[in-house]
């Protein structure tokens, strides 16, 4: 399966962007947990770097999703303190606009 609809791979740069990951901890912290959910709107590498890095769990059997470790969850909200409406200067909102869809 290939990320969905909501993100669009073919901007993706040969190496794995910093705001994919972030992505990924975003969606995640916002209950997007199931599988499938986070697979049609995050990258799959981002999701595999998430893993490996330990900032997200992978789903437990069938009643449980991807969940964020403590780790991810610190480097989502150092993330949103610096970029969040009004915290920053106007280039940041392409940031904002690439990890949160909003």
């Amino acid at each position: 399966m290939q990320a969905g609809r909501f993100f669009d791979e073919s901007r993706d740069d040969p190496e794995l962007p910093e705001t994919a990951v972030l992505r990924v901890l975003w969606m995640t912290a916002q209950g997007m947990v199931w599988p499938w959910l986070l697979q049609s709107m995050c990258r799959r590498d981002a999701i595999k770097h998430a893993l490996q890095a330990e900032l997200i769990w992978a789903p437990v059997g069938d009643h449980l999703g991807y969940h964020i470790t403590d780790e991810g969850r610190r480097r989502i909200m150092a993330w949103y303190q610096d970029h969040r409406p009004g915290a920053g200067a106007d280039e940041d909102a392409d940031d904002w606009r690439a990890v949160t869809m909003r």
